[in-house]
């Protein structure tokens, strides 16, 4: 935990002196004496303080990273391809079906009462249905 330490800081102050040098003449020579002026000094007292700061605490994470894989690349290339494919022919034929059609019967019995019955009937008819004849 970092301390923190209050300090009085020192001021420093710039003082400029001017000292003015001429060349010397013959007969006289003028000097200037740079004044003096006293200054307070500013002493320095450490100072502990003890002050507590929060800390950020650090958090572990898993993050998962894709790995890249190199692979070779499949070019495709179209390929034009003639084929003869078969096609089947269609021939017609008479095919005979028997057409079966009901028909009422009478039917006798010793008792004096009259049924009636429906009987098939077979009546004859062409139909026509295609033949496939493969090449």
């Amino acid at each position: 935990v970092p301390k923190i330490i209050q300090q009085v800081r020192p001021r420093h102050i710039e003082i400029e002196q001017f000292v003015d040098v001429h060349v010397p003449h013959q007969q006289e020579e003028i000097v200037h004496v740079p004044k003096i002026i006293q200054q307070e000094r500013v002493q320095q007292q450490h100072v502990e303080m003890v002050v507590e700061v929060p800390v950020p605490m650090v958090q572990e994470e898993i993050v998962h990273v894709p790995k890249i894989i190199p692979q070779e690349r499949i070019q495709q290339r179209p390929v034009e391809q003639i084929v003869e494919v078969p096609v089947p022919m269609v021939q017609e034929e008479i095919v005979h079906v028997p057409k079966i059609i009901q028909q009422e019967r009478m039917q006798q019995q010793p008792i004096e009462q009259v049924v009636e019955v429906p009987v098939p009937m077979m009546q004859e008819e062409i139909v026509h249905v295609p033949k496939i004849i493969q090449q």
